[in-house]
């Protein structure tokens, strides 16, 4: 079993890439592109730690 701090770790991640991925469907690419990067980042991540 994963410990509390690794749980919560992966809730913030799991939190910030749905709402990247709200914010790219709601608003211009141009204005949403800074977090790109950073939202697949954490789904490559989110990805390993599944497997």
């Amino acid at each position: 079993m994963a410990n509390p701090a690794e749980v919560l770790s992966l809730f913030v991640v799991l939190e910030f890439v749905i709402m990247s991925a709200v914010v790219l469907v709601l608003v211009p690419l141009e204005v949403a592109a800074p977090i790109i990067p950073l939202l697949l980042v954490f789904l490559v991540v989110l990805q390993k730690y599944r497997s």
